[in-house]
């Protein structure tokens, strides 16, 4: 079955560019909103987008939020993990798109953009979102080599254009061979209307009597929560650190792992002050981080992450690895540097300890100044648009294009 929903604004874009993606929805984390937030403003800059993805859980859910973006699902065939669907590939291929943008690799939308490709012609460039990282391809290599086989190899290849979220996945586009044009623009953020939106439903009276650090996004095993709970661990052990800080940890993931993590600590303000909250959407996610008083993302391997930006724009500080991909956090004193190793974070959380409150709030400021002069979505979309206009020979090459 596929679901389609049609709410076109009126707009002076004169030409479509089709989003293709695994997942419309909240389901694809991160590259959700990355998506999403570019589209909502390529109308302006003379493009309008279309998405086509695969159905999923909450796929009905999260349509709304496209406002104005005409979104096109297709339901799966066959296991999951692979995406396959023919009437994704119908879709695509009915549409009038003068250019394709793949968002993420390894699932069969890939071999659907190559068929549209061949059949009219016409140019796409692909986004890997950090899937081309070294630590990302040394993880489920027989499932890649798969896809690599079967489609994924000759959907990098023919690709007219590549997408890096910043100079170190362009290294990393270059050390997986591929050799074509690479087009260096961010991800970037929408600055919140309301920075006072209530407090969330998680909150708990103890917490005014202390800071809380926010770790926020996917439980998976590349975004360093073990080790981060384990060094908090030892903290707690030697230090009392939860006796200013409390941990929230906040996101979704395969209920296993969860529960895995969740094994590490003694949950609750009398315990270990640690705190489990779910998966945070819309308002819920707005408030959470409002609620917080730092954000920590001690990832092995990123792109370039949606929750450093979302944190500035609420004027929070963040603590990052230098695999995040966003050292000018660090330049502009707006992000701590971590290690992602138990030795490095439980140096990071005594630091923390004694950050006095001016530093954080000051940090915080840096950070929304920083994502108000590089990082809002509508300079992005013009610089896309470029992308977009050069690969159909209607604009000149644009300057953030590298060879």
């Amino acid at each position: 079955m596929k679901l389609q929903a049609d709410i076109h604004a009126e707009s002076c874009a004169s030409h479509q560019v089709g989003f293709v993606t695994a997942s419309a929805s909240r389901t694809g984390g991160g590259l959700f909103d990355a998506m999403r937030g570019l589209a909502l403003e390529l109308p302006a800059a003379g493009f309008m987008p279309r998405v086509f993805a695969l159905k999923d859980a909450h796929t009905e859910d999260d349509l709304p939020q496209w406002h104005g973006t005409q979104v096109t699902t297709c339901d799966r065939v066959g296991p999951a993990m692979l995406g396959y669907s023919p009437a994704l590939r119908a879709a695509l291929l009915a549409s009038d798109a003068q250019v394709i943008h793949t968002h993420g690799i390894w699932m069969h939308p890939s071999a659907d953009v190559v068929a549209w490709h061949r059949r009219q012609s016409k140019p796409y460039i692909i986004s890997p979102h950090g899937m081309l990282d070294r630590w990302i391809l040394n993880r489920s290599k027989l499932k890649k080599w798969g896809a690599l086989a079967a489609y994924e190899r000759s959907h990098l290849k023919r690709a007219a254009c590549l997408h890096a979220l910043n100079l170190e996945e362009a290294h990393a586009i270059r050390a997986a061979g591929l050799k074509q044009p690479i087009a260096v623009v961010h991800n970037g953020v929408t600055i919140p209307s309301n920075e006072s939106p209530g407090l969330p439903s998680w909150w708990n009276a103890g917490f005014a009597s202390r800071k809380l650090l926010l770790y926020f996004g996917r439980l998976h095993p590349k975004k360093g929560v073990e080790n981060l709970l384990a060094a908090w661990k030892e903290s707690v052990t030697a230090d009392s650190v939860n006796e200013r800080w409390n941990l929230i940890i906040g996101g979704w993931g395969d209920p296993s792992y969860i529960a895995q993590l969740r094994g590490m600590v003694n949950e609750g303000i009398d315990a270990d002050g640690v705190h489990f909250i779910g998966a945070q959407f819309g308002d819920d996610k707005a408030k959470t981080y409002a609620a917080c008083d730092c954000v920590i993302l001690p990832s092995f391997s990123e792109g370039l992450p949606m929750v450093p930006l979302e944190a500035w724009s609420f004027r929070k500080p963040v603590a990052l690895t230098r695999e995040c991909n966003l050292s000018i956090g660090f330049s502009q004193h707006a992000a701590f540097e971590i290690l992602n190793s138990i030795d490095g974070l439980r140096e990071f959380l005594g630091d923390l300890c004694n950050v006095s409150d001016a530093q954080i709030e000051k940090m915080g400021g840096n950070g929304r100044s920083l994502v108000e002069r590089h990082f809002t979505w509508n300079s992005i979309a013009e610089q896309m648009a470029g992308v977009y206009g050069w690969l159909m020979g209607t604009r000149e090459r644009p300057v953030c294009i590298i060879d």
